[in-house]
């Protein structure tokens, strides 16, 4: 199995998932009579969120996972966690059509949490897949880029059910965003490369 093609293919599939969730946002958005605040607010957040989560799993990690190193896991290993991954994503992708039909109003209870544990899924599953293989500095690192992550999104879910979509919704943008930009030294770095990091980033390349 050529492991540079099936990284290029499930790379390709999780941008076609997150594709299903832009097709449930505009759908949802077109039974609506007119654009206001509330509309607008909880579209562009769920737009942003697909965006950052493309962001995260494509240009800063391996066959669609966050931070997975190149070669790290066996290809069976590799395409089971990226199963489990795009379910969470199919998940998140019908909660934001749901959100988008419910911007007047608190999503029903059911869909609230079913946007958050789809978000939580996505992190513990990156969590998942680097934290195992990674020694002691990287495994410092990648604590502080996940865990704060997860758990806000697993206690927004059952503190979060009074709040309106669009602000659930921009909470869990907030957190992609975390992620994004969390770089206090990149994995296996000494403390002289992750100070060198901070001047400049190096992006990987898409695998």
């Amino acid at each position: 199995m050529d492991a540079a093609h099936m990284g290029e293919r499930l790379g390709l599939y999780v941008i076609i998932v997150l594709g299903e969730g832009v097709i449930q946002i505009i759908d949802a958005a077109s039974e609506r009579d007119g654009w206001d605040g509330p509309l607008a607010a909880t579209g562009l957040g769920a737009f942003g969120l697909l965006a950052a989560i493309c962001t995260l799993s494509l240009l800063y990690g391996t066959n669609g996972i966050p931070h997975l190193r190149k070669g790290a896991l066996a290809p069976r290993l590799a395409m089971l966690l990226h199963a489990v991954m795009t379910g969470f994503l199919v998940a998140l992708a019908t909660a934001l059509g749901s959100a988008v039909a419910h911007v007047d109003d608190v999503l029903p209870k059911g869909q609230h949490w079913l946007l958050c544990g789809a978000m939580a899924g996505y992190f513990a599953a990156g969590l998942v897949a680097a934290l195992p293989l990674a020694d002691r500095s990287d495994r410092i690192w990648l604590v502080g880029w996940a865990v704060p992550c997860l758990a806000v999104s697993v206690a927004l879910a059952p503190l979060g059910a009074a709040l309106p979509a669009w602000a659930t919704i921009w909470i869990l943008v907030a957190l992609v965003c975390w992620q994004i930009a969390y770089d206090p030294g990149a994995p296996g770095a000494g403390p002289a490369g992750r100070q060198g990091r901070r001047l400049r980033r190096s992006v990987p390349r898409v695998a």
